[in-house]
């Protein structure tokens, strides 16, 4: 991401229109359902997806554990409740693998494979915004921070080293300029 450009994010109806796509009768479409939700509700990045061991999710506790994310550290975060059903459909039905989203012979999912699942269906969706996986976590973070303005809580859910990191949220949360922009009557 260019310095000063701010990071693409989407707008509620979006968000739940790229949830739509996935048809969760078939077990891709159930695994990929629940890839999506869990960057857009917990806020993480592709590598943490795709390296998600079965023992670092606990459905009855409701806990996630990410294990050497980005600067090698650890952090816990909860998992919402209404996810836990979704989580439970893929526990249930996937292979037996190292990893809690793999393939369907239980191979590890590639990067490539979620970078192109989520442009195909942001395109079904008519999404006309260019995003990626990280776009997923934009989102979540952005809305975190509209919701409870918690900075040093996002931090620590983001996994970043520094408040800096974070702190562009702030900026596209900025709903308080937006409001004030908009009852501006200007001078006609």
């Amino acid at each position: 991401m260019r310095k000063n450009k701010l990071p693409v994010i989407l707008e509620l109806e979006e968000v739940q229109n790229l949830l739509k796509q996935s048809n969760k009768r078939y077990p891709t479409g159930l695994r990929n359902k629940a890839i999506m939700s869990l960057m857009l509700h917990c806020g993480l990045r592709l590598s943490e997806i795709t390296n998600l061991k079965p023992g670092n999710i606990n459905l009855t506790k409701g806990k996630l554990r990410v294990e050497s994310g980005k600067g090698k550290k650890d952090r816990d975060l909860a998992i919402p409740d209404y996810l836990n059903d979704l989580l439970e459909a893929w526990r249930r039905i996937r292979p037996k693998s190292n990893y809690f989203f793999s393939t369907l012979k239980g191979r590890k999912l590639s990067d490539r494979y979620i970078q192109q699942m989520v442009k195909r269906y942001a395109e079904k969706a008519g999404i006309e915004k260019k995003i990626s996986p990280h776009t997923l976590r934009h989102t979540y973070a952005t809305q975190y921070y509209k919701q409870t303005k918690d900075i040093e809580t996002l931090r620590r859910i983001l996994g970043h080293s520094d408040i800096s990191t974070t702190t562009i949220y702030i900026t596209l949360a900025n709903i308080d300029v937006e409001n004030g922009m908009k009852s501006f009557k200007g001078f006609l």
